[in-house]
């Protein structure tokens, strides 16, 4: 089983580090939320052990983030309080169980048993997670907005590979927002640096006039805390060039399942 650990206490991520691979499983550790998100964007991984109060983004938002990119994903939430206390808050977040400190070996053992007899079950009925209407998500209309034309190039072949149907492309920010303003798109994908209008303009115009249309922005590995920015500003997530295209077509596609959901 593919596990991730997402704790800020190193002595935690270590010793659970430790049990797992003890127990035969894959596992990776990370620090915080943003590096979780990170890592689930280009891994697949089945049960992630979550603390909830972790710095930058906690853990009930970290989860819906990876549940967000990946909703076969369980977890179990680790809290110093009790779980009575975060379990009232915690079915609705896609939370398998919570787990209090300190916990030992035979918890951790028993949640791993229990989880694994569900989860064949539960990733057959992720395979079409919402049951969308699969031409819906072929028609959903998509925006690429990029001044390099190559990666304009890139993203709409990558696009027309997938079965999308309804791609534009347009070469700067204020060309972006009239096309958008023209054919409301279902996902729009924009890089942060862009002539006349910057991604985060055109991010901000879009979910102010569609809150539902969702996007996706791209970013250098140096422009990293723009990036960050535009999540917070309603961005439904972000790619760093060079393009993983494995990468933006799953980011994409869940974008547009998330789009059609929220219109329903």
């Amino acid at each position: 089983m593919n596990i991730l650990v997402v704790d800020d206490d190193p002595t935690i991520r270590e010793y659970l580090e430790e049990v797992f691979n003890m127990m035969g499983h894959n596992v990776v550790s990370v620090a915080d939320g943003y590096d979780a998100i990170d890592y689930v964007r280009e891994h697949d991984i089945n049960l992630a052990y979550i603390d909830i109060s972790i710095p930058e983004i906690d853990g009930f938002a970290t989860l819906t983030k990876i549940r967000d990119l990946a909703p076969k994903v369980s977890a179990v939430m680790i809290s110093g309080e009790s779980v009575d206390v975060i379990m009232e808050t915690s079915f609705q977040k896609g939370v398998y169980v919570c787990l209090a400190k300190p916990f030992t070996i035979e918890e951790i053992e028993e949640i791993n048993e229990a989880y694994s007899k569900i989860r064949d079950p539960l990733e057959f009925i992720y395979n079409n997670p919402h049951g969308l209407d699969i031409d819906k998500i072929s028609g959903a209309k998509i925006l690429i907005v990029d001044d390099e034309k190559e990666i304009v190039e890139v993203i709409k072949e990558c696009l027309e590979y997938e079965k999308f149907i309804y791609v534009d492309t347009v070469n700067d920010g204020e060309e972006a927002i009239r096309k958008f303003n023209e054919y409301m798109h279902d996902v729009v994908i924009v890089d942060i640096v862009m002539p006349k209008k910057s991604g985060i303009e055109v991010l901000k115009h879009v979910k102010a006039i569609s809150k539902n249309s969702q996007v996706i922005v791209i970013t250098a590995n140096a422009d990293k805390d723009s990036a960050v920015t535009a999540l917070k500003l309603g961005a439904y997530d972000y790619i760093e060039k060079p393009l993983d295209i494995s990468t933006l077509s799953r980011i994409v596609k869940r974008a547009v399942e998330k789009k059609l959901l929220l219109d329903k």
